[in-house]
C-alpha cells in the first residue's frame, strides 16, 4: 500500500484493537467504482481486504457498457472520490477518462495486490457464527473453491443483467431488435428506421448518435414521460450538479420541513415556472414532449432527473413547428444548430404488438398509432439481481410483470444492509435525482466501516425516498448523502468553519453535498478534504451568476426564519409556550367581548 495508506491502516488497526474491536477479513465482489472505493475505506479501517470480479478489466459498468461518445453526465467535481481529485480532468469525462480514472485510483492506494480478476462468485452462505461461506470459481476451470470471510459487499452493480420486454407477435418481426447494453458504435443505424423504446440517459444517447449519423427515420417511445435537464447550460456556468444549496434543503432545517419535504413544496414552482419563462415549457428545461405522468406543481421529490439531453432539441422542435410563430421566434434558441440531426419523433404509450416492420402503439390519449421500423433499440434498463445470493433462472416469472424475470430484494437500512446481518453490505444499489453513484458508495462504504464498529450515534429518518418512484431505490442525493453524515457525526459545523476558514462554511452551505465536506469533521476528517472544499468546490460556487447567488443567499435566510421557528415550535418548551400564548390570546378575546358587552 501506499505510506500514507499503510499509516492510516496500522493507526486504524491500533484503533480498533485498542476498543476491543476485530479487525475483520471482507470480500469486496465487484471492481468497479464502488468496489475499488469500499476496499480502499476497509483497508483504510485496518480490515484485510481482497476484491473479487468475474471481468478481466477495472472499471465494472463504465468498462462493459461503454459505446462510442458516451460521457459522464455528473460533474467531475461530485463524481470524483473525496481524496483522489483530478482538477485538470474535463467537467464531464468521457467513460474512456473514467475508467483511467479508476486505473489511477486503482494504482494510487495500490489496490492491485488485493485483486483477483476473472472469478466469478457462486454462491454466498451466512454461517451460524454470522461469517460466509463464499464458493468461487476462476475463469476457465470447472473446479471451484470455497472460502470463509466474516464480512461480505457485494459492489456488483446496477447494470449487469438487462431487463428485456416481450411483446405480442415479436417472434414474427421482420426488423432487428437490440437491448442497449449491446450497443457501441452509431454507424449501426445509417439508412435504417430506428426505434428507441425507454427515454433514460442511455436511450437519448442512443436516439440522439442515430440522428445524427444517418438513420433514415428516429422515433423514440415513453410509457410515462421524463423530466430532461441539462447536465450543463453554458461552459462559463457551473454544471447542474454544482447549482444547488445545501443549506434549508438538504439539512440544518426542521424534521417537520424535512418529513414533508418543505423546500420542494417551494422550489418546485419556482423551478418550473423559470423552465417556463426560459424555454416555453415547464415540463423539463426545453422539453416540449413527454411530460412526466406524476409531474405536478405541488412536489419535485419523485423525479431522477435525465441530464443527458443532446436529443431533447430534436424532439421539441418539431413539436415548436406546430405553436404560434412568437413562440417559435423566441424559443427556438434553445434548440441550437437546426442542421444538426433530425427531428426525432415521441410517441407517448404502451406496445401494443409487432408485425411485420410495424410497431403499433396504444397511445396515453387513449388511441392507437404505428411506426414502420427496421431497428428496435430496447433502452429499458437492468434488472436487479444477485444470483449468488438469490439462485434461480434469471428469467424466473413475476405475476403481472411486463418484463421476463423479477428483481431481487435490497437490504432495509438505507439500501446498505438488513439490521439482523450487517455484515453483508450492498454498496452502490441507489439511483440519485441529481447526482452521482461513486460518491455515494464512498460515503456508504464509511458508514459501514461505523456500523461494523459499533460507531453509528443516530438513526436519521429516511426522508431521502423519492415519492411516487417506480424505482424503489430512487433518492434524493442531497437528503441521503447528509442522513449517513448525521449517523456518522460527519455533518461540518457551519458556525466552527465559518469562524476557522470562511470559504468552507461557504462551501458546506451554500453548495452541494459533495462527498469531501463529509470529511471536514468526524470519524473520516482528513485535511485534504479541506482543501479541497477551500479551493476546487469553492470556486464553483463563485462562478455561479451574481443574481443566482444572490437569490440563494435570501432563500437560505428565509429558510433560516422558517425552519428557526418551526424548530422552537417542534421542542416541547416551544409547543408549552404556543399553547400558553393561544390561551392568552383567548382570554384576552374573551375579556375584550366582556367590556364591549358592559359599555352596550
Amino acid at each position: 500500500l501506499t505510506s500514507a495508506l499503510v499509516v492510516a491502516y496500522r493507526s486504524s488497526l491500533a484503533n480498533l484493537q485498542s476498543k476491543g474491536c476485530r479487525a475483520m477479513r471482507v470480500l469486496v465482489i465487484g471492481a468497479g467504482a464502488s468496489g475499488l472505493v469500499t476496499a480502499k475505506t476497509l483497508c483504510e479501517r485496518g480490515h484485510e481486504v481482497n476484491i473479487v470480479s468475474d471481468s478481466e478489466k477495472v472499471g465494472g459498468t463504465f468498462e462493459n457498457k461503454a459505446y462510442k461518445d458516451a460521457r459522464m453526465v455528473s460533474s467531475k467535481f461530485l463524481t470524483l472520490f473525496s481524496d483522489f481529485r483530478k482538477p485538470d480532468a474535463e467537467v464531464h469525462m468521457s467513460l474512456k477518462d473514467y475508467v483511467t480514472y479508476l486505473e489511477q485510483y486503482k494504482s494510487h492506494f495500490q489496490l492491485g495486490g488485493l485483486m483477483r480478476m476473472g472469478t466469478a462468485v457462486l454462491d454466498i452462505k451466512r454461517k451460524a457464527d454470522g461469517s460466509y461461506s463464499v464458493v468461487l470459481q476462476c475463469a476457465g476451470e470447472t473446479t471451484v473453491r470455497e472460502e470463509a470471510w466474516d464480512a461480505v459487499a457485494v459492489c456488483s452493480g446496477l447494470h449487469n443483467i438487462p431487463r428485456i420486454p416481450v411483446f405480442p407477435g415479436q417472434e414474427g418481426f421482420k426488423g432487428k431488435i437490440l437491448h442497449s447494453s449491446t450497443y457501441k458504435d452509431p454507424e449501426i443505424f445509417r439508412c435504417q428506421r430506428v426505434l428507441v423504446i425507454g427515454t433514460g440517459e442511455t436511450g437519448f444517447d442512443i436516439g440522439y448518435a442515430a440522428a445524427t449519423h444517418g438513420a433514415s427515420a428516429v422515433t423514440m417511445s415513453t410509457r410515462h414521460g421524463f423530466v430532461s435537464v441539462p447536465s450543463a447550460f453554458k461552459p462559463e456556468l457551473p454544471p447542474l450538479d454544482c447549482i444547488i444549496m445545501n443549506f434549508g434543503t438538504h439539512y440544518w432545517e426542521s424534521d417537520w420541513a424535512a418529513r414533508v419535504g418543505f423546500h420542494w413544496w417551494i422550489t418546485t414552482k419556482f423551478t418550473r415556472m423559470g423552465f417556463l419563462i426560459m424555454t416555453g415549457t415547464t415540463y423539463g428545461f426545453n422539453q416540449w414532449v413527454g411530460k412526466r405522468y406524476n409531474m405536478t406543481w405541488e412536489e419535485g421529490r419523485k423525479h431522477i432527473v435525465n441530464k443527458s439531453n443532446k436529443c431533447m432539441p430534436l424532439m421539441s422542435r418539431k413539436a415548436k413547428k406546430q405553436a404560434s410563430w412568437w413562440q417559435r421566434k423566441l424559443y427556438s434558441y434553445w434548440d441550437g444548430d437546426t442542421s444538426v440531426g433530425q427531428d426525432i419523433d415521441l410517441i407517448e404509450g404502451s406496445i401494443a404488438k409487432l408485425e411485420g416492420n410495424a410497431v403499433h402503439y396504444n397511445t396515453n390519449k387513449g388511441g392507437q398509432t404505428s411506426v414502420d421500423v427496421d431497428v428496435v433499440v430496447l433502452a429499458t434498463g437492468y434488472r436487479q439481481r444477485f444470483p449468488f445470493l438469490f439462485p434461480g433462472p434469471d428469467e424466473k416469472p413475476a405475476e403481472g410483470a411486463e418484463f421476463r424475470g423479477a428483481d431481487d430484494p435490497l437490504p432495509e437500512e438505507h439500501f446498505i444492509v438488513n439490521p439482523e446481518e450487517p455484515r453483508l453490505a450492498y454498496i452502490g444499489f441507489i439511483r440519485p435525482n441529481v447526482g452521482a453513484i461513486p460518491p455515494m458508495a464512498e460515503l456508504q462504504a464509511m458508514w459501514w466501516c461505523e456500523k461494523l464498529e459499533g460507531k453509528l450515534k443516530c438513526k436519521a429518518p429516511d426522508y431521502y425516498k423519492l415519492k411516487d418512484s417506480r424505482l424503489n431505490y430512487g433518492v434524493d442525493y442531497g437528503y441521503y448523502m447528509f442522513a449517513l453524515a448525521r449517523e456518522m457525526g460527519a455533518v461540518p459545523s457551519l458556525f466552527h468553519w465559518f469562524f476557522r476558514r470562511p470559504k468552507v462554511a461557504i462551501t458546506a452551505c451554500f453548495g452541494q453535498a459533495h462527498v469531501p465536506i463529509f470529511r471536514l469533521q468526524g470519524p473520516w476528517a482528513c485535511k485534504e478534504a479541506e482543501e479541497t472544499c477551500s479551493t476546487e468546490l469553492y470556486t464553483q460556487v463563485m462562478r455561479r451568476p451574481f443574481m443566482m447567488n444572490f437569490i440563494f443567499f435570501f432563500e437560505a435566510i428565509a429558510f433560516a426564519v422558517i425552519n428557526g421557528v418551526i424548530g422552537v415550535l417542534e421542542t416541547k418548551v416551544g409547543q408549552a409556550l404556543a399553547v400558553a400564548g393561544a390561551g392568552l390570546g383567548l382570554a384576552m378575546s374573551s375579556r375584550g367581548d366582556v367590556m364591549r358587552s358592559l359599555r352596550n
